[in-house]
């Protein structure tokens, strides 16, 4: 594999993992809000949310990479879809 091919599933791998992780801390600070009505979780619960949102948007322009579209490229099916 080239050095490029290498970097580039480093990479992937590292943003993947990172997904899973703040999932997990978004789902642990929303459970630490519901129980102790602590306004700390609800803070870190945005910022794990935002991470989040950043590493997906990522995770999307692997999505494109490998589907031989452009980097600026929009997902299928964007338009008319809502996320929640």
């Amino acid at each position: 594999m080239s050095y490029e091919k290498d970097f580039l599933k480093a990479f992937e791998d590292w943003v993947n993992s990172q997904v899973m992780i703040n999932e997990m801390a978004m789902e642990e600070s929303r459970r630490v809000l519901e129980e102790d009505q602590d306004e700390r979780a609800a803070d870190a619960y945005i910022r794990y949310e935002s991470k989040l949102d950043a590493y997906r948007f990522i995770q999307a322009k692997f999505d494109n990479y490998r589907s031989g579209k452009a980097f600026h490229d929009l997902p299928d099916g964007i338009f008319g879809k809502r996320q929640y």
